[in-house]
């Protein structure tokens, strides 16, 4: 239930057609030797865990390798999966310790991030429905959010590139 108070937000919505199986989309989503290979948003990064334990109330910690060295840590918090048609998980910039942080890049980026992934079969490939906004934003983090655009669906939407790109590779 949402008061009135809450401040809305559009959310960022990505859709995209695999040619691969659902299962394996779903694979690729919530297992580690998958999302080394592709979960960053651009070549070029690479991608370590250092924490997984990908279940629903489980939580996974990793940092993305930019190439000029700089080094982006992650805490992601599952809440729902759903094998092979959904996951709905929660994500906060940290340090290696899986404290939570602010963006240091962007200090007023919402704090919480919730991703929704729903799989489904059509014509033969997998599509995916990525839904991505943050969590109760206050006023400055949901003009943020808003100001940013397209550039958060720009990385995630790199990052579906590349796993169109791996899935192809399996």
């Amino acid at each position: 239930m949402s008061s009135e108070s809450e401040i809305q937000v559009t959310p960022c919505v990505i859709t995209r057609d695999f040619d691969a199986p659902k299962q394996l989309v779903f694979d690729a989503w919530t297992k580690v030797e998958h999302l080394v290979h592709w979960n960053f948003p651009m070549k070029g990064v690479t991608c370590e865990y250092t924490k997984t334990d990908i279940k629903a109330g489980g939580s996974s910690l990793h940092k993305m390798i930019f190439p000029n060295g700089h080094e982006m840590w992650l805490l992601t918090k599952y809440e729902e999966i759903n094998e092979p048609d959904s996951l709905v998980f929660r994500q906060y910039m940290s340090n290696e310790a899986g404290d939570i942080l602010p963006n240091k890049m962007m200090p007023d980026w919402p704090k919480e991030m919730q991703s929704h992934i729903l799989l489904e079969e059509v014509d033969g490939k997998t599509r995916m429905t990525f839904t991505w906004k943050p969590v109760d934003p206050t006023s400055a983090e949901a003009d943020c959010f808003e100001k940013a655009g397209d550039q958060g669906g720009k990385g995630w939407g790199s990052a579906m590139d590349i796993l169109a790109e791996y899935l192809g590779t399996l």
